[in-house]
């Protein structure tokens, strides 16, 4: 039998500017959504649990609804891949706010998740570092 040792890059030198949020995030959501895709046209659906027989699972629903231990893994999977695209010597560049840009903003900004910033309780979207009541930093992992 053939042993795989995978070598991935080492990207721990790389670091994403906080404008790059954004970014991460759309592709996290982006990745679930072809993870979905694909899934269903295998004839996965949801289910409470995860059932390999059944062909059901608890990630078919949409990002926003996810838990936060499975968005860590497309967020994971998004921030390696900007760090990868970084060291590789690439820039990454916002030229222009897009009509899809804006739309996946409202999503984000607008989803049925209410947070809030824990020491004043304004309300915070997923994009933001600092509240904008109160100038805390967020610190949140999003």
């Amino acid at each position: 039998m053939k042993q795989y040792n995978p070598t991935p890059i080492d990207l721990s030198d790389v670091v994403l500017a906080e404008e790059l949020d954004e970014l991460r995030e759309a592709i996290a959501e982006n990745a679930h959504d072809v993870w979905a895709v694909e899934r269903q046209a295998q004839g996965w659906t949801y289910g409470p649990k995860r059932d390999d027989e059944k062909k059901q699972t608890p990630c078919m629903v949409e990002y926003s609804e996810l838990p936060e231990s499975e968005k860590k893994f497309d967020r994971d999977m998004a921030v390696n891949t900007l760090k990868l695209v970084m060291k590789l010597g690439y820039d990454i560049v916002k030229r222009e706010d897009t009509e899809l840009y804006e739309m996946l903003m409202k999503r984000i900004r607008y989803s049925e998740q209410e947070f809030r910033c824990r020491r004043c309780g304004h309300p915070i979207y997923k994009h933001q570092v600092f509240c904008d009541k109160c100038g805390l930093e967020l610190n949140m992992d999003w």
